[in-house]
């Protein structure tokens, strides 16, 4: 579980000096110091609720301050709030604010510079930009260990290496601690700022051993690393005597002698993101090297899950973890799922799966109904958390230059397992493979309509039930962006002539495709989520898809691919009788506009969760079925979404 370590959070809670007579408590954060998951988690627990002001968003923060806050005030509730700005400038706050909290000496400053004040301040504003949770440790190495005096930008760039990466670059001058580095890095999912990397490769690049490596490429592309250490493997195995299809030699094998590579390797194998290699014979094979070799494929599986459920009980986020410790469960979960359709289970093992599938699902829902709210407010780059996030990081490249077209290709209603799956049956190779929450009910109209309109559900409280307006909301976002509307496209379930087509406008900018067919083979499947990934293997045979990828490429666009939800396998446990009350009557799901109606249904199903999450437009209320249940005759099984289960609510964010 990644946490920030205390001192961090309590250095912030210092500067806002937070005090229970004081109800609101102003703060210039112009590098998103507040925006931090652990420090809000730090601000909440002092019972202190957070809002952002932004200028151009006035009429919505005025309705979240009166509602929330101002009216409660009126009404004699001691409410407590930090209203921040990404500012430096206290001017930018209204008089009306400024008045209540106290005159403009009364703001708090948490700019970098006054927790850092010896580093440079522009590669603060790099780290903040692209890597803030590592500010904790920064911290944490600056207050050990401070500079003696104040650095510059390079000496800055260096110190920040070393105390919050723990790499320099010197002391990789050989593959074997690039590898160690490199593993480290992306299995820790860490992305230091580009400024950083820059100052890794000019020093590495020096190196003769290194040079010959694509540096840029293992730095910034976890797939690309392990698909240098799957070529390397099979040579390595050869050079061990084993019977194995013969492979070139490379100057990358002395790698397998090292312990810590060979730990690495132990769990890319387990996980499925390196494959193993098949024996031409069988033949024994002693130590950790029988991680990556089989001979009987079906006996192989089956070791693995069971390996591999072992390790997931092991490491399922506990109900303080990070949002970042479930987007990285939610593949290797994924991992186990399609497993399952191999590994050839007895009753008892089914049984024990279940029993922690039914774990997974229970700690995420009540993880989620205690953390969701917050993940709105994070940035949206690097990497985004939250499904209207997508098209503000799109707009983030576009405006950075870092590419001049971008398409975001959006598999409607596709689970991790499915994208495994139809990544594995294209030979796909993704530039990276990220997890993104989307929004809650995890219903096409909600959840879709805010990816493509780039705003939260409660901006559209006129279209929240309708998904004929994608089109407009999709070119409303980048007109917004200063995009002209001749450069934008939307293409739903194109022939490739239409998607051919757009693809040669030279025009065209910004384009957003959607696919339902994953969706319609989960609502018509019948032979459950198994039934489902076979199901997805033939469409990829069929399916013009991986021809699409390779004309974007050729095309010129940078392209994402998501999903606006996944599906879930789920049992009945009866359908709320209720007539014209509900508004949405989903399977996993149910919308009210009133909370007589949703206590009514909630009587009949009682083990239901009536919650309502936040971000939604106004009055409605939500009824969830819990767990792996659904609103379904009981014992009936399909494969449904709408809830709050992990396959449903975090998805595959890959770009190409």
């Amino acid at each position: 579980m990644n946490t920030l370590p205390l001192d961090w959070r309590a250095a912030v809670l210092e500067r806002l000096a937070l005090n229970p007579a004081v109800r609101l408590v102003l703060a210039l954060d112009p590098d998103g110091v507040l925006l931090d998951e652990s420090v809000q988690a730090a601000v909440a627990a002092q019972e202190v609720g957070i809002l952002t002001y932004v200028p151009e968003q006035f009429a919505a923060f005025r309705f979240a301050f009166e509602t929330e806050y101002h009216q409660p005030w009126v009404a004699g509730e001691s409410l407590r709030l930090v209203v921040r700005i990404a500012s430096p400038d206290s001017n930018v706050f209204p008089y009306e604010l400024l008045a209540q909290a106290g005159g403009r000496e009364r703001v708090r400053s948490l700019a970098l510079f006054d927790f850092f004040p010896r580093l440079a301040y522009p590669v603060l504003r790099e780290l903040a930009q692209h890597d803030r949770g590592t500010l904790a440790r920064l911290h944490q190495a600056y207050c050990a260990r401070p500079p003696s005096q104040r650095l510059g930008i390079q000496q800055s760039r260096r110190y920040v290496l070393e105390s919050a990466y723990h790499i320099l670059p010197e002391t990789v001058h050989e593959p074997v601690a690039l590898v160690r580095y490199l593993l480290r890095r992306h299995r820790l999912g860490q992305k230091p700022p580009p400024a950083l990397d820059a100052f890794l490769l000019v020093q590495w690049q020096t190196s003769p051993a290194l040079r010959a490596l694509s540096l840029a490429e293992l730095l910034h592309d976890a797939g690309a690393l392990y698909r240098l250490l799957a070529t390397a493997w099979s040579a390595y195995l050869a050079q061990q005597g084993l019977p194995v299809t013969a492979a070139a030699d490379t100057p990358l094998l002395p790698l397998f002698d090292d312990r810590e590579v060979q730990a690495h390797m132990d769990t890319l194998f387990l996980e499925g993101l390196i494959p193993p290699v098949q024996l031409k014979e069988p033949t024994p094979v002693y130590g950790w090297v029988q991680a990556g070799v089989f001979f009987d494929q079906h006996a192989y599986d089956r070791e693995r899950f069971l390996r591999f459920q072992t390790e997931l009980a092991e490491i399922l986020p506990a109900s303080s973890a990070s949002y970042g410790a479930w987007l990285n469960f939610a593949p290797r979960w994924a991992e186990a799922l399609r497993l399952t359709d191999r590994a050839a289970l007895t009753d008892t093992e089914v049984v024990a799966f279940a029993a922690l599938h039914d774990a997974v699902e229970a700690r995420f829902s009540a993880w989620l109904m205690i953390h969701y709210a917050p993940l709105a407010t994070l940035p949206p780059v690097p990497t985004p958390v939250l499904g209207h996030q997508v098209s503000e990081m799109l707009a983030f490249q576009l405006r950075a230059r870092t590419c001049e077209r971008a398409a975001l290709l959006v598999l409607d209603g596709m689970a991790w397992d499915q994208w495994l799956v139809l990544r594995d049956a294209l030979a796909l190779e993704p530039q990276s493979q990220d997890s993104c929450f989307v929004w809650l009910p995890t219903l096409t109209a909600i959840s879709r309509q805010a990816l493509l309109a780039g705003l939260p559900p409660y901006a559209f409280s006129d279209t929240w039930q309708r998904t004929d307006v994608e089109a407009r909301r999709w070119q409303s976002f980048w007109v917004g962006q200063g995009v002209t509307a001749a450069a934008v496209s939307y293409l739903h379930n194109p022939t490739p002539e239409v998607w051919q087509s757009t693809l040669a406008d030279p025009r065209i900018r910004a384009l957003a495709v959607v696919l339902t067919q994953v969706d319609a083979m989960a609502h018509g499947m019948r032979l459950g989520a198994a039934g489902l990934r076979q199901q997805v293997v033939q469409w990829a045979a069929q399916s013009p898809l991986g021809e699409l990828l390779s004309a974007l490429r050729a095309a010129g666009f940078a392209t994402w691919l998501t999903a606006d939800h996944g599906n879930l396998e789920a049992t009945g446990i009866g359908v709320p009788q209720e007539g014209v009350l509900v508004e949405t009557r989903g399977q996993r799901a149910r919308i009210y506009t009133n909370e007589e109606f949703l206590r009514r249904a909630h009587e009949q199903v009682p083990e239901a969760v009536a919650w309502t999450p936040a971000g939604l437009p106004e009055g409605l209320r939500l009824l969830f079925a819990p767990g792996r249940a659904a609103f379904l005759r009981r014992g009936e099984t399909a494969l449904c979404h709408g809830g709050l289960a992990l396959e449903e609510v975090i998805v595959p964010l890959v770009r190409f």
